[in-house]
């Protein structure tokens, strides 16, 4: 039966790489990636245990290009849920292989494949659920999250004062340790205990967006977590338990400074009885890591969405009717090192506008252009501003 299901796994795997072939002809190239599968023969199926390996060592290669994106501390925080992104439909991230050796021997069947991989699909994959990219890719965080307790008529947060601040906190600790989990960097509050910017909110426990964002800032932090968590129990009717208690967590996430709000998220739960601080402390911990689970996703999705947009530099090129000359610095200029795309945004007689995706900003790129050598003309920079240059392509060496 298993070697079955291998069997029909591997044809809808090969359905799939057939399909694809054509469309991502056009995609950036693909990274390759040799792995190695092995599978106990069945009997004398030796042809069915060929192919179960191959299937494996797919699925292996696909392991090595995930590792090559994030940690092995965040792999195996994620494992789970990596599982279900990318095991279930492998096809979605081979776009082809070959069989470089087989073996057989021992009850084996041994091969070694060299599989193309779509790093872009695997990264989008892993960004959408929110899992973190790389060493340093999701934002830090400083989380600002009040806890009003059950027949509690106040809220405690660590922001206030006296028995506001004293009370043990409930959802600052369980949502730093899922975030953390999620690849996020977590800011702890005593960078900014006893700073000015909290005297105004000592007595608020959910700070408007402007608020907290100043209190980011001078934490250090990129984002803030801020929102709240309440307990309240349910008024009694004939369907619900007269010790009903409803959770409630609401989420937004700001970006410091500009107090731009990213992302927003509310979930609740109930808790059949009051009386059980077990039960309650499920509730919670489900509550936590579902509300962490949607917020943590629309805020990959944003910081990535900006880490694209503050990584763009635009070129205004002058002395472009010269196509030899403007064509060679196009090629100058795609070969710097950390240069990924160049798209045109505008062209005129003697002018083009350029787009450069380039992680180190405006001024490194000018450094780097005026390094470089140029055939029979030379390249000046009147004008460099955060994400934009003024390039002039000047005829003849200088």
């Amino acid at each position: 039966m298993r070697t079955k299901t291998n069997c029909f796994w591997l044809a809808m795997l090969l359905c799939g790489l057939m399909v694809r072939q054509t469309s991502v002809a056009a995609e950036e190239p693909l990274k390759t990636f040799e792995a190695v599968g092995t599978v106990k023969i069945q009997g004398e199926k030796i042809v069915d245990a060929r192919e179960a390996a191959i299937s494996l060592g797919l699925a292996a290669a696909v392991d090595r290009a995930i590792l090559e994106q994030i940690s092995a501390e965040t792999a195996a925080a994620n494992f789970s849920a990596i599982t279900e992104l990318f095991y279930v439909n492998v096809n979605q991230f081979v776009q082809g292989y070959k069989v470089l050796a087989e073996s057989r021997g021992s009850g084996f069947y041994r091969v070694m494949v060299q599989a193309g991989i779509s790093s872009a699909a695997i990264q989008k994959q892993l960004t959408n659920a929110g899992i973190a990219l790389g060493k340093k890719i999701l934002p830090s965080v400083l989380l600002m999250v009040s806890d009003q307790r059950l027949d509690s008529p106040d809220a405690q947060y660590w922001w206030g004062s006296g028995a506001a601040a004293a009370a043990k906190p409930v959802a600052v600790p369980l949502l730093s340790r899922v975030l953390s989990e999620k690849g996020f960097g977590i800011v702890g509050h005593e960078v900014v205990g006893g700073s000015e910017a909290l005297v105004p909110v000592h007595q608020n426990s959910n700070p408007g967006n402007a608020q907290v964002a100043e209190i980011g800032a001078k934490a250090g932090a990129d984002m803030v977590i801020a929102g709240s968590l309440t307990f309240q129990r349910v008024p009694t009717a004939p369907e619900t338990a007269p010790k009903t208690v409803k959770a409630v967590i609401s989420l937004r996430a700001v970006r410091s400074g500009s107090g731009e709000e990213l992302a927003a998220v509310e979930q609740m739960a109930t808790v059949p009885n009051a009386e059980d601080p077990a039960g309650i402390d499920l509730a919670l911990a489900t509550l936590g890591k579902a509300a962490c689970e949607e917020l943590s996703k629309q805020m990959a999705s944003a910081w990535q969405k900006q880490a694209r947009k503050s990584a763009s530099v635009e070129l205004l090129i002058e002395g472009t009717s010269q196509l030899g000359n403007y064509s060679a610095f196009r090629s100058v200029l795609s070969k710097v090192s950390g240069v990924k795309h160049v798209q045109i945004k505008e062209m005129k007689a003697d002018q083009s506008t350029l787009i450069v995706e380039y992680p180190n900003g405006a001024r490194q790129l000018a450094d780097a252009l005026m390094l470089k050598p140029y055939d029979g003309f030379s390249i000046t920079i009147p004008e460099v501003t955060q994400n934009q240059l003024k390039i002039i392509l000047v005829r003849g060496q200088q």
